[in-house]
């Protein structure tokens, strides 16, 4: 039985090298960029690789949100989505792996984005249309409105069984998906994300990685020795300048470490001046993000 999986994955992963698109293939068109667009930058760097961004929750909450927090302006949403969006599940190593998604589920996406939640989130968090400023609405949206999918996934743990929950999912998607597959981890996810580009036969389904307020490998905290990713998987970090829970400074360490090691590695950096934990899940401009990746 391990040996009939293993060739599943497998070949999954040699479906999904045949049928990507080429990169220049793809871009994601605009959906309510006036409003979501990031400001100019306060520092720019990296050839652009690195970005200082201003954040303010003046403008970027009491603004932008008719109760702070908890429900956005109306304006910022879209409820397009909404009446194709499916609460499904499949069965994976004698688990169910229960999901939100939306967008192009019969097949040959132009993209797929699944979220990861942090501590204490559910499949319920990536699909909120009316918290964090409707970010993860313009998300889904946008690969809604682009040919592509959108997924927001619970799992069992951040360990183990949680990463061959998210394998599971992708090896179901990854044939439904002729472009990239991005994972997008918020937070303690991001202990997910790094196991998932450890794992050949995870990493070698999986084309980028999001991490929003996440941290670097956790091998290189620990020892500040850093391997390089394998498959030039690109990365892109959103993190605010006064996160309490992961200091940004070890995320852009392993940044500038992994472009000094490995030179023009697909590596980018969003720093969020003043931004705090959950400020990059707010502010991140998704469409930029994307279509960085998808030129990757």
């Amino acid at each position: 039985m391990v040996l009939k999986h293993f060739i599943k994955l497998l070949l999954v992963s040699v479906l999904a090298c045949i049928f990507a698109w080429p990169a220049s293939a793809f871009e994601i068109k605009p959906h309510k960029d006036r409003l979501f667009k990031n400001r100019k930058p306060i520092e720019i760097k990296d050839n652009g690789d690195f970005l200082r961004l201003p954040y303010d929750p003046k403008l970027d909450i009491n603004k932008r949100d008719a109760q702070p927090v908890r429900k956005v302006h109306g304006k910022y949403v879209s409820s397009k989505p909404k009446k194709h969006q499916q609460d499904l599940s499949i069965s994976a190593n004698g688990r169910q792996v229960t999901h939100f998604a939306v967008g192009a589920l019969s097949g040959n996406a132009n993209m797929t984005v699944i979220f990861l939640h942090g501590r204490d989130g559910s499949r319920h968090l990536g699909f909120s249309d009316e918290k964090f400023g409707g970010n993860f609405n313009r998300v889904k949206n946008l690969m809604f409105r682009n040919g592509g999918i959108y997924i927001s996934s619970d799992f069992t743990n951040f360990e183990e069984e949680g990463r061959q929950d998210i394998e599971a999912l992708v090896a179901h998607y990854r044939p439904k998906t002729r472009g990239k597959l991005v994972i997008a981890c918020g937070s303690m996810g991001s202990f997910l994300c790094w196991q998932l580009m450890k794992n050949q036969t995870s990493n070698a389904m999986i084309d980028a990685y999001v991490l929003m307020g996440g941290f670097p490998d956790p091998d290189y905290l620990g020892s500040g020795k850093l391997n390089v990713p394998k498959g030039n998987k690109a990365i892109y970090f959103a993190h605010g300048s006064i996160d309490s829970v992961y200091k940004w400074q070890d995320a852009h360490n392993y940044y500038s470490t992994l472009r000094t090691k490995s030179p023009g590695y697909p590596v980018r950096m969003a720093l969020y001046d003043g931004g705090k934990h959950g400020t990059p899940v707010r502010m991140i401009d998704w469409r930029v993000a994307l279509n960085w990746i998808a030129k990757q």
